[in-house]
């Protein structure tokens, strides 16, 4: 099972795995019994669709029957004297048929029971052509009768004589009679029965508009086999049906029933050998999930509860479980147990870290005030020395240790010891550096644009001292003749691309490039460039000012993202950087 599933999952699939062989057996056994009664409903709609055309089929069969009776007199035979009062006499007595004629090898009407029918030509018909050559009775479609204008299906016998076709005996058979034996049957509720022909015209039906919309041969069918088809009515009902051929190929009987009535019973029983399996799958899920809930879930999130307040410091809090069952008992006890135990250590460690920070924060404070016994010394010194460069000099490494004492300050300050505020930093440090120089430079105005930035010691120590350096390098350098305000601004930015940019822009007097980085000030900016994993750059122009950037990798991004070394920031960056003279 899946590592991470809960109890109430593994319970759920052990049980349906459990079930499965049930599950698949009752849906075998559905499988076998919509097979059977499949095969036994289709046999039975195939006997029942035959038995239904039997009176139909024994009428047409008596038609034959009649014409070979007939051809058997000599002057219907021969078509001579009296043929048309022995036709006449045969058909009063047979109501299904609506006349009888006697036809020569031309297709011409010799004579009939019907007078009006003489002289008449059946030659264009197709029935007669067919029984010219199948030389045995015939049937032909649905007809209107010349005579009468009634619908009638034609009967043809040929004769034959000393191997030469003489003509045939037609006999007309009544398709109104066909209607009422249809409408006279017995059926099953909602069976439709109808009789066509080959041009799928309906002859006769129970329920013409049914049987108009199953049997014409517009209607999309599908074989089943076995002469069985579905189809669809005009409400989307979908049928079932069989045909069978009455006395040759162009007279069928059709028997429809609605499939949901055929395997309805089916349905119901299939369904429950489908359903019951699931339905028995699914109590037991309920029973399984109220039972794991009561008595499983409920405890295991209060006992969560009593877990989130141990990992708040609670410890005191002891879980109560009286009615739990008692595997959750043991639990609670073993929980208590290491709260008493997490406890004792949590108090050992709060003590050994107090006494730590304190030490730590003592190491910060004597360096500190060893770095500013330093600054006095170097301050000192550089007061009784009267040669300018020697004091300047002095000047500016007390101001680099400056820097370092001010980074050990802020780390005696802050309750973190780990990391430093780089605008807390920059703006303490750019601050003390102004006011050194402030009698000397009354007129520059210092701006400080940075980020909120935690970073380590070891990296603000750097990033520091390369303040210190590009701050100086300005006072010193930038504004000679101090008759200009001046504007001096550190900024701190993101690059957007994992890194930070460190500014310092002034708008002074500029200088020339060329055999710039050979002072120690620019050697000493390269060299803590190089502490932070970053790359500086420089850019003056003559009385437009100068931008010392240093761009180092974020501290606080997982990777670095930004440009490779040696690449300088986009031309818009430098220009974001420049600062216009006043």
């Amino acid at each position: 099972m899946g590592k991470g599933w809960s109890l109430r999952t593994r319970l759920l699939l052990a049980v349906t795995v459990a079930l499965l062989p049930i599950a698949i057996a009752s849906f075998l056994q559905g499988l076998d019994r919509v097979e059977r009664d499949t095969r036994d409903i289709r046999a039975q709609l195939v006997q029942i669709t035959r038995a239904s055309a039997s009176r139909e089929e024994n009428l047409l069969a008596s038609a034959e029957q009649i014409t070979r009776a007939l051809a058997n007199m000599p002057a219907v035979r021969h078509g001579g004297q009296g043929c048309s009062l022995a036709l006449s006499d045969a058909l009063r007595n047979l109501n299904f048929f609506t006349n009888l004629a006697r036809v020569d090898a031309h297709g011409h009407i010799v004579c009939s029971a019907r007078p009006v029918a003489l002289g008449g030509s059946g030659a264009a018909r197709a029935v007669f052509q067919r029984a010219r050559r199948a030389r045995k009775f015939v049937l032909s479609d649905q007809i209107i009768n010349p005579s009468n204008h009634q619908p009638v299906i034609l009967g043809m016998l040929p004769l034959i004589s000393h191997d030469h076709f003489t003509g045939v005996v037609a006999i007309s058979i009544d398709t109104h009679w066909l209607e009422y034996m249809v409408r006279a049957k017995h059926l099953p509720r909602n069976a439709v029965v109808a009789i066509f022909d080959t041009r799928r015209n309906i002859i006769a039906a129970n329920n013409p508009a049914v049987a108009q919309a199953l049997f014409t041969p517009a209607v999309a069918r599908h074989s089943t086999g076995a002469d069985l088809f579905t189809a669809h009515d005009r409400r989307g009902q979908t049928w079932l049906y069989s045909t069978a051929a009455l006395l040759g190929s162009r007279v069928y009987v059709g028997f429809a029933m609605p499939q949901s009535q055929l395997f309805g019973a089916t349905y119901v029983h299939v369904g429950t050998d489908f359903v019951l399996p699931f339905i028995m799958i699914a109590l037991t899920w309920i029973a399984i999930w109220m039972v794991t809930e009561q008595q499983v879930t409920r405890w295991i999130i209060y006992l969560r509860r009593v877990a989130a307040a141990y990992r708040s410091g609670h410890y005191a809090l002891r879980p109560s479980l009286r009615d739990a069952p008692s595997e959750f008992h043991m639990l609670g006890d073993a929980m208590a147990e290491m709260a008493d135990a997490i406890q004792d250590r949590d108090h050992r460690l709060r003590d050994a870290l107090q006494q730590k920070s304190l030490l730590v924060r003592e190491i910060h404070h004597r360096v500190k005030n060893n770095l500013q016994i330093v600054m006095s010394l170097l301050s000192l010194q550089a007061g009784r020395v009267e040669n300018d460069a020697a004091r300047d000099a002095l000047m500016q490494a007390r101001a680099r240790i400056n820097a370092l004492a001010l980074v050990h300050r802020i780390l005696h300050d802050i309750e973190e010891l780990a990391t430093v505020e780089l605008r807390t930093l920059l703006t303490d440090l750019a601050a003390q550096i102004h006011e050194g120089f402030a009698l000397d430079s009354s007129t520059l105005r210092l701006e400080i644009e940075s980020i909120s930035c935690q970073v380590s010691g070891d990296l603000a120590v750097p990033l520091a001292l390369f303040t210190v350096e590009a701050l100086t390098n300005v006072f010193k350098h930038a504004y000679p003749d101090r008759t200009r305000n001046g504007i001096i601004r550190v900024s701190l930015r993101s690059t957007g691309a994992g890194e930070l940019s460190l500014a310092i822009m002034d708008n002074g007097c500029g200088y020339n490039p060329d055999g710039s980085g050979a002072s120690v000030g620019a050697r000493l900016m390269r060299t803590f460039a190089l502490q932070v994993g970053g790359r500086i750059y420089m850019r003056s122009n003559r009385g437009l000012g100068t931008t010392v950037e240093l761009v180092f990798p974020d501290p606080n991004q997982p990777e670095r993202n930004g440009r490779g070394d040696g690449i300088p920031p986009a031309e818009t960056a430098q220009q974001d950087l420049s600062l216009a003279p006043s």
